[in-house]
């Protein structure tokens, strides 16, 4: 058979095996799903914790109090989003504190983190993954800050 009528029949029978193949590697490739590395609850040393959900975030308290944060629990003014923050965007969430912007910057190394942000009435908590096991909270509260430590329970 000559090359000139031998390569269409090639060029054909391959695109029909990919074709065919398309359906089947579909079938077989891994979930595209991710997980989010904020959910979860996560413990303060005080043992007080917070569950953070896809949409919001759940506050427990030690004496089994719990919180939703939402619009009504906000008085209407309420968001929640997660993203990426540099280093220096999260210290200068506490301009007024130096103390407190030292200890960030003692905490963070990295030059970006992960962050999950939720803005509640008049003030707003900023959680920033430290690694898999560990989260550092930002509450601020007008020009007052605070940090807390928490683990993954």
């Amino acid at each position: 058979m000559k090359l000139s009528r031998l390569l269409p029949r090639v060029i054909r029978d391959t695109a029909i095996a990919i074709i065919a193949a398309v359906p089947l590697a579909c079938t077989l490739s891994p979930s595209a799903k991710v997980e989010n590395p904020f959910i979860g609850t996560w413990v303060t040393a005080e043992n007080a914790s917070i569950t953070i959900r896809q949409d919001t975030i759940v506050q427990n308290q030690p004496d089994g109090q719990s919180t939703a944060l939402d619009k009504n629990a906000c008085r209407g003014v309420f968001r929640f989003a997660y993203g990426t923050k540099p280093r220096q965007a999260l210290t200068d969430l506490v301009p007024r504190q130096p103390e407190l912007r030292q200890r960030l910057l003692d905490l963070l190394a990295e030059p970006s983190y992960p962050i999950a942000e939720l803005d509640c009435d008049r003030g707003d908590q900023t959680y920033v993954l430290l690694n898999d096991r560990q989260i550092v909270a930002i509450y601020r509260d007008g020009d007052i800050g605070a940090i807390d430590r928490l683990a993954r329970r």
